[in-house]
């Protein structure tokens, strides 16, 4: 069995297991039904360019230790209750790649469980862009396809723009968005996926109206969170982090490259905000805010120490870096941006929908995932929680909406 050396980003995501197990999930739902061994080629064909999918993740040293051999292995047919059986998913003796595959009146749905000590989110969606590619056209047409995951180009990058400012408190605000702990007894926890989606129509009107004020979507998104969050707390400020895909620094095109890859960094900000401030006047507080941080790269505050020391320290020392930089939040936000309708296409059976999320976080802990797929945005959170914690993330998730179209009213 092959081994592979890790990159330092791949620490990121392995402190606090035993609160936030590193993984994203992807459900799609087809129009139809797809072909099964040519779906197995194409994975085959994937798994040729990306090898450490067929790894387990080996902690001690930071590397990549080859488990299977068939592509077969990553499959699970059938499973009534996809999420429940996820929780025994092991990325420490399996692969990093899982994905459970049902029928639903001739339609099928599949679930994608992925690594996020292995890839986030921007390189997950190259994944599922190979993976359908290889399925419409066949595994020659990625073949000439290359996975770089090395981050090299990063740490020069970080050299050349970051200033140390010294103690990094930015990402432990003194007042932490947070939401209250409901009384349940004895009602039992299970998993939950939670969505709301924006229509076609509100999400062109939101487009125009930001368009209008100059500001992004990523701001609204985080401001009405914020403030969604923050109805239901003392606070008077909105903290959040904004993780941010660092591909976008490499600055040239890369033909027939991928990055499955962890490449993520995050801004960290802090704004003041009455509980009655309109959302307006926040939106465009986080614009400035981040318009600041995005200037001055702030974001590469979260990784640099990591980066420098990576050759230096043992792994709790690393893992110590990252809590100190990048840790784990009770309140969470990611935007997985737009998924590529049009490379995301597997033969003649048409895509119904597609749900992307984080990991499964237990109630009060709470993230938002926001992306959009066909001009129509999805904020959605997987919840293990009871129904009452459930409904309270739905009334959260929709308060955003409320908040939305709020904002496109003015």
């Amino acid at each position: 069995m092959d081994n592979y050396a890790g990159e330092p980003l791949n620490i990121l995501h392995t402190i606090g297991l035993d609160t936030l197990y590193p993984t994203i999930r992807c459900q799609i739902k087809f129009a139809g039904q797809l072909d099964q061994a040519r779906f197995l080629g194409a994975l085959k064909a994937v798994v040729k360019i990306i090898p450490s999918i067929m790894c387990r993740y080996e902690m001690k040293d930071n590397s990549w230790q080859q488990v299977t051999k068939d592509v077969a292995d990553l499959i699970k047919w059938d499973v009534t209750n996809v999420d429940q059986d996820a929780k025994n998913y092991d990325l420490m003796k399996e692969p990093q790649l899982r994905i459970y595959w049902n029928k639903n009146d001739q339609q099928d749905v599949l679930t994608f469980y992925v690594s996020h000590i292995l890839t986030d989110g921007a390189g997950f969606k190259q994944l599922l862009y190979l993976i359908a590619k290889a399925y419409s056209n066949g595994a020659s047409a990625i073949n000439s396809v290359e996975n770089k995951q090395d981050v090299d180009w990063l740490i020069k990058l970080v050299q050349q723009n970051h200033r140390s400012t010294g103690k990094q408190t930015a990402d432990h605000p003194s007042a932490p968005l947070e939401l209250p702990h409901l009384k349940e007894g004895s009602d039992t926890v299970a998993q939950f996926v939670g969505t709301v989606q924006l229509d076609t129509t509100t999400v062109a009107k939101l487009v125009n109206k930001t368009h209008q004020v100059g500001v992004t979507l990523n701001d609204v998104f985080m401001a009405v969170f914020g403030k969604a969050v923050q109805r239901y707390g003392q606070s008077d400020s909105i903290a959040l982090a904004c993780p941010t895909d660092m591909r976008q620094f490499i600055g040239h095109s890369e033909p027939d490259v991928t990055r499955v890859a962890n490449h993520t960094s995050r801004y960290n900000f802090d704004v003041a905000s009455a509980q009655d401030e309109s959302i307006d006047d926040l939106i465009m507080k986080i614009h400035q805010t981040m318009a600041t941080k995005k200037q001055s790269k702030q974001c590469f505050d979260s990784i640099a120490d990591l980066l420098a020391n990576y050759a230096k320290y043992p792994l709790s020392k690393l893992q110590q870096i990252v809590e100190d930089n990048y840790h784990v939040r009770d309140i969470a936000y990611t935007n997985f941006g737009i998924i590529d309708d049009q490379r995301v296409q597997f033969s003649k059976t048409p895509v119904d929908s597609i749900t992307l999320t984080g990991s499964f976080r237990r109630a009060p802990m709470f993230q938002i995932a926001v992306a959009t797929f066909k001009g129509q945005t999805t904020l959605a959170f997987n919840m293990d929680g009871t129904k009452n914690e459930y409904q309270f993330g739905m009334a959260i998730t929709r308060s955003m909406v409320d908040l939305i179209e709020n904002f496109c009213r003015q």
